[in-house]
């Protein structure tokens, strides 16, 4: 059990990389090409939080596939939501809902396709 506690850490450290990117101020953003497809950023950035979220449920619960995989994109959703409130208090940020549901989509999506990883397939005991 220890063992697989590392999941949950890998999955905090994710989630602190996202709080230190959101934590940028609007100004001090990269003007970079991509980056006005906001929504797909988005997804993507919750997908891998979803993806980890899945993996340390997978191997610290006994609950069903189906139901990690729901427990996994509500965990990316709720983090989704703590960082949209954290963002009205950086300058040039704002809080959008829809940056929140794509957050949930995105965390849903990743959490569905780490069903798919070699590392998703050991259960805890």
């Amino acid at each position: 059990m220890a063992k697989a506690r590392v999941y949950w850490w890998i999955a905090a450290a994710w989630a602190i990389v996202i709080f230190l990117l959101s934590s940028i101020p609007g100004k001090s953003m990269p003007q970079i090409p991509g980056l006005q497809y906001d929504k797909v950023i988005h997804a993507l950035v919750y997908s891998v939080l979803g993806a980890l979220f899945f993996l340390a449920l997978r191997h610290t619960s006994s609950f069903a596939t189906g139901k990690i995989v729901a427990l996994a994109a509500l965990f990316a959703l709720a983090y989704g939501l703590t960082d949209e409130f954290h963002q009205l208090f950086v300058p040039g940020r704002s809080a959008e809902l829809y940056d929140a549901l794509a957050d949930g989509i995105g965390g849903l999506i990743g959490a569905t396709a780490a069903t798919r990883f070699p590392l998703a397939k050991r259960r805890a005991t």
